[in-house]
């Protein structure tokens, strides 16, 4: 899959992207506002977005995922900040893992997003992950 991280901390995208490049996803980012975002995606539609809810100079990855998912690119939600996705309306994305995560919930939660995305019922889901569809 093509993987787009929205995430403004350095090092959590990084651990991110080398999770996801070693069972083989292209990984494009990371955004860290969510006009970075959007620019990635329009660059190249990516098949996933991984998505904080705080990002860098105030930027909202709430918005973010909203304007992401109107472009057709469905989102995870990748936050310590699960009770924010709960404010504001309804819920935008596929569900939510909260940080912190490890190597096999972060895979476990992008494989179960792409069986929902295949329109297959997800095998793994992580005890952790929330799912909004």
């Amino acid at each position: 899959m093509r993987i787009l991280l929205v995430e403004d901390e350095v090092l959590i995208a990084l651990e991110q992207q080398l999770y996801l490049e070693t069972v083989g996803h292209d990984v494009v980012g990371p955004a860290v506002t969510a006009a970075e975002a959007v620019a990635f995606a329009a660059d190249g539609k990516p098949d996933l977005a991984l998505v904080d809810v705080h990002l860098g100079m105030g930027s909202n990855g709430i918005d973010a995922a909203r304007q992401l998912t109107a472009m057709g690119v469905p989102c995870l939600f990748i936050t310590s900040f699960r009770d924010e996705l709960k404010k504001g309306g309804p819920l935008t994305g596929i569900g939510c893992l909260p940080k912190p995560f490890t190597q096999s919930g972060l895979l476990a939660a992008v494989d179960a997003a792409r069986a929902i995305l295949a329109g297959e019922t997800p095998r793994n889901v992580p005890q952790t992950m929330e799912l909004f569809v």
